[in-house]
């Protein structure tokens, strides 16, 4: 999931792309005030830039920009400053000042390598706020005019071709992007990551058994702990992105090829066998939402507990979608819903299992709710 789409983001939080900037500004500020910025002045930037960080939360784009500009022109060499600035002229689609103030930009660069770095990060800042054209026609263009380095803008541009319809592309230029097997190490991180999400993407579920041994090849192959534990961290890392998507059968894959790096770790055969689990429920869950048969309450109470082990908002907001007319009728008949646990037992076991807890509970006050009729 290598660019984000441009989705609701928790409260107080920021997107990975901008989220990262405002650390690199702080970390330069910080440095600066080790090496003569005077504390005073320090403090200003920094307050500053804690305002701006709060405009972005609530999408204030030019609320954010006013206070960039003013760090700006007090740090005027700061690259990262000015980088932030652009993000707020993104987020208000001032094309023609983005244009203007680019240049700027790419003249705090140190040499050719810093330039194209500087261009990929501005398609990923363009990425997050789902201007996926405008990404692709740049990463194309920096592709062409440093060719030797086309490799290092692959998995963006492929995942801004899925976004833009181009499926056969996006596919197409990670494949000519990886190296020859067993030739590759963890620079090639991004690229592998990129290939296995095509392979969701376009649901090319037939290429996975030979992609997956390539993939766990490689991850063997590592030797030092640093790149053990930065593969690990970046496979956990797309994990958790699936899994917080509700997106067991891929946030599965991923916890089944850490799992094969270290099968001895409690934490990691943990996380394994919950993704084991959360993808037979959501494969349930799809027969049990269609199943006429099941009793109301049943459904909705499993979708409760399911949804809520990965998006609270969710859950909490599945009774207000209902009408009234089923919310009247979905405790009304307590010996039906008895029947219903009895019937999910056998017909739905995996959700069953998981939520037995709370369904022996149920089970246990509709029996009592009988008996005092």
């Amino acid at each position: 999931m290598e660019i984000q789409t441009s989705p609701q983001v928790e409260a107080g939080t920021l997107r990975p792309g901008i989220d990262n900037l405002f650390s690199i500004i702080l970390g330069e500020l910080d440095n600066r005030i080790q090496n003569g910025l005077s504390g005073e002045e320090g403090d200003a930037l920094k307050g500053l830039l804690a305002e701006a960080r709060e405009a972005l939360v609530k999408e204030d784009y030019a609320g954010a920009e006013e206070h960039f500009t003013a760090m700006k022109e007090r740090q005027p060499e700061l690259g990262s400053i000015q980088a932030a600035l652009l993000y707020t002229l993104i987020g208000q689609q001032k094309w023609e000042t983005f244009e203007e103030q680019v240049p700027l930009l790419l003249q705090t660069a140190s040499n050719v390598e810093e330039t194209s770095d500087i261009e990929a990060m501005l398609a990923n800042l363009l990425g997050e706020q789902g201007h996926y054209d405008r990404v692709v026609e740049r990463l194309e263009k920096l592709s062409v005019a440093h060719p030797d380095r086309r490799a290092n803008f692959a998995a963006l541009l492929s995942a801004a071709y899925v976004r833009t319809g181009k499926g056969e592309d996006a596919w197409n230029v990670v494949e000519q992007a990886l190296p020859a097997e067993g030739e590759e190490n963890t620079s090639h991180l991004p690229l592998i990551v990129a290939y296995i999400n095509r392979v969701i993407d376009l649901k090319k579920w037939d290429r996975w058994s030979k992609i997956q041994l390539r993939v766990r090849r490689f991850l063997k192959s590592l030797e030092t702990e640093d790149d053990i534990i930065r593969a690990r961290v970046v496979l956990l890392l797309e994990c958790q992105s699936y899994m917080q998507a509700g997106r067991f059968r891929e946030a599965e894959l991923f916890a089944e090829l850490v799992y094969g790096m270290d099968s001895k770790s409690e934490e990691i055969r943990e996380l394994r066998k919950q993704m084991q689990e959360m993808h037979a429920l959501s494969k349930e869950l799809e027969k049990l939402q269609k199943d006429t048969a099941v009793h109301p309450a049943i459904v909705i109470r499993n979708m409760e507990w399911y949804y809520g082990e990965f998006n609270e908002e969710a859950a909490a907001g599945l009774r207000a979608q209902l009408p009234p007319e089923v919310l009247s009728r979905i405790e009304a008949d307590p010996e039906k819903l008895i029947n219903g646990i009895l019937q999910l037992r056998f017909r739905y076991p995996a959700f069953y299992r998981r939520y037995q807890e709370e369904w022996q509970e149920v089970y246990k006050a509709k029996q009592a709710e009988l008996a005092s009729k």
